[in-house]
């Protein structure tokens, strides 16, 4: 057993007491580390000085920083009354004292209050910009145990924390979130980080000054999580402004393929100069995510000369992943669906609602969604503005719009669910279909049949949800949670209908994995086996069913995934 350091019991403001001091310190370790909540770790430091040693590493090993533009008032008095803004003094507690030395993981994000902004025009960086980069590099050089940097404040970094960040031979993960708005900035050719595994570059938009990854890409040899976020203005406004040599050039001309286990792409909008065997091996590559990339059924009209430019693949393509993750529709995706073996899950991303993604909140708080979530990029809503200011609509109206391209995504239905349960039936463990693929009694079945591994189901009904449960269940014994997207059914049945039908035919089924059931925007939660009275006085056997809310099922992947957010998986490094 250790012994508390004499520096700590002079220093620790906490009283010390002797009960503590019974337990071997191994053991206290052990019950510290199952604390998760900030404020009950903090309070645990003020126990006693013993307690303060132990939990102090674990209450810094997380440390998020929200900036905010405006001063925020709390009982009548701004927020740092008397000093700094809580961002600029929690910058100043790990500069001048020694809790950066415990912190793996670092989190700035929200809004800068940029001073000099218009220094930038002159060709000079303003001072307020520099010294924020300067107390967070002297931050990151301090942090001799950091792994993970995020920056997500809507200002860029400079070359000098660049350079400070990779000094860090612990650091393994970088996420930048570029500005959007077109304020000239310096671009900087980011540095090559030896030990980084996961890079994730969001909103990156080429009118709006990002940094050159380029160099990271091709340097950062042990990548294994590539994912890259572009702006959806692109797509939107369909300007071909992006390319594959702007940030895959150098590996092209080295002729270097990044080993990647993961790779997520979204909104990216150019034509196929390059295909994506030249980007990832596709045999190493376990797992992509390809949201509003390649157009198909779901891309809109004048985007349609950059997005058939991705439709020539070799038919001899084969995909190695195990999951995929994907919104777009087309013949060619089905083909190399079908020359590839392994699937193990399969999420189609229905949501275009503009719900923020279920990852907003947790350990990613305060995410604005509306920076991650891609528009509708059909035509329809898209408008012309005149020199005069005025805005001139589209004439084709959007409801045959939608109604169009509703019907191009339900036709592609039956091939790709033929390709799923014929090709990797075997293998499929999380299926999320679209919700524009309304399956029968028949179609049901043969999923069954086909795929009895299942653990996750998520599909629209063509008939009555209750008599497709009482078919489907029975079959799918290791069923842990099954989602309706969607249903024909008129009857719509009521909470108490769904909580006292689906208990006593989960418990006929001996359906004992089950444990959550989405209809449509409801969620149930499916518990133990309990006696309930029926009419006439007798008893049966179910299973308890209770209606949640959403949040609770923010862990299942049908429901985590289904959201316009490269970033809700958490990929190989998770």
């Amino acid at each position: 057993m250790g012994e508390i350091p004499p520096f700590v019991q002079y220093t620790s403001p906490a009283t010390i007491h002797d009960h503590g001091s019974q337990l071997p310190l191994n053991l206290i370790a052990r019950i510290i580390s199952y604390l998760d909540d900030p404020g009950d770790i903090a309070r645990v430091t003020r126990t006693s000085r013993l307690l303060y040693y132990m939990t102090l590493p674990q209450l810094y090993q997380h440390v998020a920083l929200h900036s905010y533009s405006d001063i925020r008032y709390v009982n009548s008095r701004p927020e740092g009354y008397g000093s700094g803004s809580p961002f600029m003094m929690a910058l100043n507690g790990l500069v001048t004292k020694s809790y950066a030395n415990v912190v793996q993981h670092f989190r700035v994000w929200g809004e800068w209050k940029d001073v000099g902004a218009e220094d930038f025009a002159k060709g000079r960086v303003p001072d307020n910009s520099m010294m924020l980069n300067m107390m967070l590099r002297v931050c990151v050089d301090k942090m001799v145990k950091l792994r993970s940097f995020s920056w997500e404040l809507d200002c860029k970094p400079l070359k000098t924390l660049y350079q400070g960040l990779a000094a860090r031979d612990t650091l393994t993960s970088l996420t930048i979130k570029f500005p959007s708005s077109r304020l000239p900035r310096p671009s900087v050719c980011i540095p090559a980080m030896p030990a980084l595994k996961v890079l994730k570059a969001i909103d990156i938009d080429p009118l709006c000054y990002p940094d050159d990854i380029s160099v990271l890409i091709f340097a950062s040899k042990n990548l294994i999580d590539l994912r890259l976020h572009f702006s959806p203005r692109m797509r939107v406004q369909a300007e071909p402004s992006l390319h594959m040599e702007a940030y895959f050039g150098r590996c092209f001309k080295a002729g270097y393929i990044p080993q990647l286990k993961h790779v997520a792409m979204q909104n990216f909008f150019g034509p196929n100069t390059h295909a994506l065997g030249a980007v990832m091996n596709p045999v190493s590559c376990e797992s992509m995510t390809f949201l509003d990339t390649f157009g198909g059924a779901q891309g809109g009209s004048s985007n349609v000369f950059v997005d058939d430019t991705w439709r020539y693949i070799p038919s001899d393509t084969k995909l190695y992943c195990r999951t995929l993750r994907f919104n777009e529709f087309a013949e060619q995706h089905v083909n190399m669906i079908k020359s590839s073996r392994g699937l193990e899950k399969v999420y189609i991303v229905n949501d275009r609602a503009g719900r923020p993604a279920m990852s907003s909140t947790g350990n990613t708080p305060g995410r604005d969604s509306a920076e991650y979530i891609t528009p509708d990029d059909s035509p329809a809503p898209l408008s012309v503005t005149n020199t005069n200011a005025s805005t001139v609509s589209m004439s084709t109206p959007v409801d045959s719009l939608t109604t169009a391209r509703n019907a191009d995504i339900a036709k592609f239905g039956p091939f790709y669910i033929n390709a799923f349960t014929q090709y990797h039936g075997a293998s499929l463990q999380h299926l999320l279909l679209s919700a524009h693929w309304k399956l029968n009694e028949t179609d049901i079945s043969t999923l069954i049949r086909c795929c009895p591994n299942l653990t996750q189901l998520g599909l629209a009904l063509a008939s009555s949800q209750m008599s497709t449960l009482r078919l489907l269940l029975p079959f799918l014994e290791h069923l842990y949670a099954f989602r309706i997207l969607d249903h024909d059914d008129p009857s719509n049945p009521s909470d108490e209908e769904i909580v006292d039908d689906i208990g006593r035919n989960l418990y006929r089924a001996n359906a004992h994995n089950l444990r959550w059931i989405g209809d449509f925007d409801r969620v149930f939660k499916v518990g133990p086996i309990y006696q309930r009275q029926v009419e006439g006085g007798g008893w049966e056997a179910a299973r308890r069913v209770d209606r949640v809310g959403t949040e609770a099922v923010r862990h299942v992947e049908i429901w985590k995934l289904d959201c316009l957010d490269i970033l809700a998986d958490d990929g190989p490094m998770g």
